[in-house]
């Protein structure tokens, strides 16, 4: 007679409970030493001027401050995946656990890494230098910017298995739809600026954007790990 294997639960795993703790260290030092320029930066995505340059300056977050953002987002949108999906998709066990959940992480690292070079590929050919580097920084700091919203979602999953989960659900799909906007503006005011045709947006934004995306989280629907 053997024993059954208790279910899968991330809040009793200990490497999830211990990347947690530190990435709220992590980002508690980012906002210490960054926290003014990042609401600052924040804030001239709401009141963005095309005469101004608030992205293009890369001193205001450190090289250390970017690798633990981005580690948020990667961590946050890993767990995020795993808690919307387990259930129709992966079925993780105790067995398995650290396969899905390195798996998700990696089609999440290549996700974001292919389409940074992918944008730096493309705007380098049909754009200048300079909207070039401004567009890439303020996609970028997008991208972190969207690993700080999935926090609550996190803490749900992980902490608050009362909440109901389409409450989670809800509330990522409305954090992506805020990220998403994001981008529409500032490829609107960064790269189309002088002349707006929202076909070109449409079609821009698409081809980097909206495709890529829709093809990664159908890549995490169909993946299946016994």
């Amino acid at each position: 007679m053997t024993d059954a294997l208790a279910p899968y639960c991330m809040t009793n795993d200990n490497i999830i409970l211990l990347l947690l703790i530190f990435n709220l260290v992590g980002i508690s030092y980012v906002l210490l030493m960054n926290g003014a320029n990042i609401l600052e930066r924040t804030k001239c995505i709401f009141y963005y001027e095309n005469k101004s340059t608030p992205y293009n300056d890369r001193t205001h977050i450190t090289r250390i401050c970017n690798l633990l953002m981005d580690f948020q987002t990667i961590f946050y949108a890993t767990i995020v995946s795993a808690g919307m999906v387990d259930e129709h998709c992966f079925n993780i066990t105790q067995e398995n656990s650290p396969t899905v959940l390195a798996t998700l992480a990696a089609i999440y690292t290549v996700f974001f890494l292919a389409k940074r070079g992918v944008y730096r590929a493309v705007n380098s050919i049909l754009f200048s230098n300079g909207i070039s580097e401004e567009w890439n920084s303020f996609y970028l700091f997008a991208t972190k910017l969207w690993g700080f919203t999935l926090t609550p979602a996190t803490l749900a999953i992980l902490f608050l298995p009362a909440i109901s989960l389409k409450y989670v659900v809800i509330y990522s799909i409305l954090t992506l739809a805020a990220y998403l906007c994001t981008i529409i503006r500032g490829a609107k005011k960064i790269i189309f600026a002088k002349k707006c045709i929202y076909m070109d947006i449409f079609l821009y934004l698409c081809a980097l954007e909206f495709l890529p995306l829709a093809i990664v989280w159908k890549t995490v629907q169909q993946l299946k790990i016994s």
